[in-house]
């Protein structure tokens, strides 16, 4: 294993009612760091029939590589589709179903808010809300990733390819604007308690220039990126609690008041802020639908 990834490269056992898996990720190298966030890996069976992923201000590259896997695409009636290569999922603003009866074995990528433009060469207005076949938006080297993938013999292997695939496919000419890169790095460190206005301000550009920026490079509005923002903050202080003060919790949050927070909630995970907080996390992205 390279001395750099074997530093980086950490592995998780779990093994309870949720179900029993392995899951390995790391950070991305320096090459790749303002435009990953996070590589893994995981490999298993849960112990539940469905998880809700939720909205996280990122976009996705996702890799099959076991038993096919379904997205569920609500109704009426209800429809699943099948997951079995390799897809790339855009920003989304709003919850997305799946399922694994078969166990599954995933390699995926999560990219920066402003991370898919620069290895797609897709604006990132035109994938929003959107989950494509790769193979669509890049033809045959999607495929041939995966094969490769497939092909590899340790599971180190498989990240350094990865890592490598997509520092080759860096487009310097589609790199992110630095006004907006600072942009989405404020609206994080905030934790999207930062208002559009300030951000215009302090860059000394026009809110219709930022949005533009925002539009072609993000996916998302500022404004939609902060609630996102706003919305992750608040589901991580909810970690191991049954009982939350649920008005200091908006407020901790940044949100007007709690009404502000169930909209939130509702929107972005299609549950109450009571009735989120009965259900199970297998992890931070995602809760447990049954």
């Amino acid at each position: 294993m390279d001395g750099d990834l074997r530093q980086r490269l950490r592995v998780h056992h779990q093994d309870d009612a949720l179900g029993r898996w392995t899951v390995a990720w790391c950070p991305p190298p320096p090459a790749l760091a303002g435009v990953v966030s996070m590589l893994w890996y995981g490999e298993g069976h849960t112990g539940y029939q469905r998880d809700r992923i939720l909205p996280s201000g990122e976009s996705f590259l996702l890799v099959n590589l076991g038993p096919v896997q379904y997205r569920i695409e609500p109704g009426p009636p209800e429809r699943r589709v099948a997951f079995d290569d390799i897809w790339y999922s855009g920003q989304h603003q709003g919850p997305i179903d799946t399922e694994a009866p078969h166990g599954n074995a995933l390699f995926g990528v999560a990219f920066r808010a402003n991370g898919g433009r620069p290895w797609l060469g897709t604006d990132a207005h035109e994938l929003g809300d959107r989950i494509l076949p790769l193979a669509d938006l890049l033809g045959p080297p999607a495929t041939e990733l995966r094969d490769r993938l497939l092909a590899c013999p340790s599971l180190p292997a498989r990240f350094s390819l990865v890592e490598s695939w997509l520092a080759k496919r860096l487009d310097p000419r589609r790199a992110s604007n630095p006004l907006l890169a600072w942009a989405v790095h404020r609206i994080e460190a905030s934790a999207g308690q930062v208002a559009v206005e300030a951000l215009a301000k302090e860059a000394g550009v026009s809110r219709k220039h930022l949005a533009g920026l925002f539009r072609q490079q993000v996916g998302l509005g500022a404004k939609s990126l902060a609630r996102i923002h706003r919305f992750r903050a608040a589901v991580a202080m909810l970690a191991g609690r049954d009982r939350v003060p649920w008005t200091e919790l908006a407020l901790q949050c940044g949100y007007f008041d709690q009404s502000h927070l169930a909209r939130d909630f509702h929107a972005f995970s299609g549950f109450a802020p009571g009735e989120f907080i009965r259900h199970a996390r297998a992890d931070g992205n995602a809760v447990v639908v049954r």
